[in-house]
């Protein structure tokens, strides 16, 4: 299978990690039979299936235009590389203070002010680590792929977009949905581009 379609692939699982995880988080139930299992699944999409593949989509990109903006390229595969680890390490947070609390119900840390302020702040603050890389990578993208002329201007718009407001997400939390929703755009765009493009391995040195 050529490069590109293994980007291409990347993307779409990142619309699946973008959409299906932050559903699950907004409306799932632990008191269900399956409500554990369900989270767990949120946890595993939104680590690490959304950390490889932002990765591999970044790092499929620069392959196949890394020679109009190579630094540029190479400084959006670094950032998706440190939003990746802040998305990991979010839901890696959330999935060892979940089992603990199912682990010691006798300690009712769900009742707990403290425990609550602490993992919450925690979590934000994580989670906007993440964001603001992400930011970084698309509107790094978005620049490198102008150069290029690899894709129609609405799609660049989308990325600009995505990218200022992913960097503010540490202002104002409540931006992370309308991030998540253009990043899925994006996403399913951006897989269809790469699906259609004509680069093998061999073309890319790799």
């Amino acid at each position: 299978m050529t490069i590109n379609k293994w980007g291409a692939l990347a993307s779409f699982f990142l619309v699946i990690s973008f959409v299906v995880a932050p559903l699950i988080y907004l409306t799932g139930n632990l008191q269900d039979a399956i409500g554990v299992f369900v989270y767990d699944l949120a946890d595993f999409l939104y680590g690490p299936i959304l950390s490889a593949s932002l990765v591999t989509a970044a790092y499929v990109l620069r392959e196949c235009i890394g020679k109009s903006a190579p630094r540029r390229m190479d400084l959006a595969l670094a950032a998706a590389i440190l939003s990746a680890a802040g998305m990991a390490a979010v839901a890696f947070i959330r999935s060892s203070n979940r089992h603990y609390h199912l682990m010691h119900p006798e300690l009712n840390l769900q009742d707990s002010t403290t425990v609550l302020i602490v993992w919450a702040t925690l979590v934000s603050g994580v989670n906007a680590i993440g964001f603001h890389f992400l930011g970084w990578m698309y509107i790094l993208l978005g620049s490198a792929i102008w150069t290029s002329r690899l894709c129609p201007r609405p799609l660049l718009g989308l990325y600009f977009s995505a990218g200022v407001l992913s960097l503010f997400v540490y202002l104002s939390p409540d931006l992370d949905g309308l991030v998540l929703f253009l990043g899925a755009v994006i996403s399913v765009w951006q897989g269809i581009l790469l699906w259609k493009l004509n680069i093998h391995a061999s073309d890319s040195g790799l």
